[in-house]
């Protein structure tokens, strides 16, 4: 191995060289929510809650907590027990949401006047995952709402006329 190293100019440390002292560098992927922590507390500070910060930015609602957390006590949030993810995932094949699969079909029947809750029946999801999902497909509306602390504004829901005969009362 010396001859190999040696033979390669590498530089060797000298007998004089061994006395200084070792360095040694942490190498240490910093969490989500420390990275992420100005954009949140500027959107937190405006208004906007954990909710909509996380559907703006794109991360779970644990993320915008633990960067809250942090902000507020200067300590880490305190990491789960057991150090599992929340979702097993399967080697090689990367894990992607459900309200980013279903966004583009979302979106489209959004704009075309369809209400969440219906698209949550049909789709088979809860409404809070529809939202979710629209705004996904809207992110640059709902960042700036997240921002200026508002609600982000969603194109009106038109009453069908099938749906306005269902709501009327037959009568008596």
């Amino acid at each position: 191995m010396w001859e190999f190293l040696h033979g390669d100019r590498w530089t060797m440390p000298s007998e004089a060289g061994l006395c200084c002292p070792e360095v040694s560098v942490p190498l240490r992927k910093p969490p989500k929510y420390e990275v992420m922590l100005p954009q949140i507390v500027e959107m937190a500070g405006a208004g906007s809650g954990v909710s909509l910060i996380s559907r703006a930015l794109g991360i779970g609602a644990e993320v915008v907590r633990g960067a809250l957390h942090l902000h507020r006590t200067g300590e880490r949030p305190p990491s789960r027990g057991d150090g599992r993810r929340r979702q097993p995932r399967q080697p090689g094949q990367p894990f992607v949401p459900k309200y980013q699969k279903i966004a583009a079909e979302v979106d489209r029947r959004r704009k075309a006047g369809e209400g969440f809750d219906r698209l949550a029946r049909e789709m088979k999801v809860s409404r809070p995952t529809v939202v979710r999902a629209y705004d996904f497909a809207n992110r640059d509306e709902a960042a700036a709402a997240a921002r200026e602390g508002r609600k982000p504004t969603r194109p009106p829901y038109r009453w069908s006329d099938e749906a306005r005969q269902a709501k009327r009362k037959p009568p008596a």
